[in-house]
């Protein structure tokens, strides 16, 4: 029985097709490096794929914003490092004259104007901005927190960055808290003091530092409590202490979780590797198969177009 030739055309052409499909694919696999090309591949890891590398841009966003707010972080703690050793050195001038008594004038003179470079120092230092940015403003980030006499004009609602899932940390500072800023004056309490001690320089009255007070409210509860010079600026110099060792913590905890978010991050990249990403070797050789089995359709195509039962008759 005869094969009509519209069989043999539909037979090469189904396998035409199907060589020419996979040509294109191994070829695609090779250009490209992946094994996913489209959902049809692998629905499944296709899926999974999609999810690990959404999971991937939001450690990327936390990785970056941990940037940032280590850099704030930083700052802000050698800051409060310079202002807190600026305050340990100024309590030592404190004592020698609370012990001193009646001093010279020239030695007054000398003394007044160390406080005074103390006092601009540390409401400088206060002042610090990275960029346009003061840290230590809150949300108010673009004006000086303080004023050349120390008080505090900046906000006590601060910005934050996340940085891991469910993580925020600041990225600006409420200044008030940070750098002990006595409610009662709305200055910072180691100006206050100092402000105090300058005021007893000028009228003559060292003699009565020892007894006199400051009326000082650190906590913002609206009472006041009267302490004494020293009593004072130790209170003072303990509270910026305090919020210092509160960033050193922050910072601590920033570094492990960035180690962890990078870990996360290299551990997802390897999935989607794992998912997406073509053997070249096995593409290669599915590529040479693919061709040889191409080129062997051909000539089975030329070797049988001009077949006739007149080529088997004797």
């Amino acid at each position: 029985m005869r094969i009509p030739d519209i069989a043999y055309f539909d037979i090469f052409k189904k396998y035409d097709r199907i060589r020419q499909e996979e040509l294109e694919r191994y070829n695609l696999e090779a250009a490209s490096g992946k094994k996913l090309l489209k959902p049809s591949d692998d629905p499944v890891n296709f899926v999974r794929a999609l999810r690990y590398k959404e999971l991937n841009k939001n450690i990327e966003t936390y990785l970056r914003n941990s940037d940032l707010v280590l850099t704030k972080l930083e700052a802000a703690e050698s800051t409060m490092g310079t202002i807190v050793n600026t305050g340990e050195a100024l309590r030592v001038k404190i004592v020698q004259i609370l012990n001193t008594g009646v001093i010279t004038d020239d030695e007054a003179k000398a003394l007044k104007d160390y406080f005074l470079k103390m006092k601009d120092y540390i409401i400088n230092q206060a002042n610090i901005s990275i960029g346009e940015d003061y840290l230590f403003g809150g949300v108010k980030s673009k004006t000086a927190p303080f004023t050349a006499d120390g008080t505090y004009q900046g906000e006590t609602e601060e910005t934050t960055a996340p940085i891991s899932k469910g993580v925020e940390l600041n990225t600006t500072y409420n200044g008030a808290e940070y750098m002990g800023v006595n409610y009662a004056s709305g200055k910072i309490l180691l100006v206050d003091v100092i402000d105090t001690i300058v005021n007893a320089i000028d009228s003559g009255n060292l003699d009565q530092l020892n007894n006199m007070t400051i009326n000082v409210d650190l906590d913002n509860t609206g009472t006041t409590q009267q302490m004494k010079i020293l009593d004072a600026f130790d209170a003072g110099l303990s509270k910026i202490m305090e919020h210092r060792s509160q960033i050193g913590s922050q910072i601590a905890t920033l570094n492990d979780l960035k180690t962890q978010n990078e870990s996360l991050k290299l551990k997802f990249t390897n999935l989607v590797s794992e998912m997406e990403d073509a053997d070249y070797s096995e593409v290669i050789m599915n590529l040479q198969k693919s061709q040889t089995a191409y080129q062997a359709l051909l000539v089975a195509i030329s070797n049988t177009k001009d077949l006739s039962l007149l080529n088997f008759l004797k």
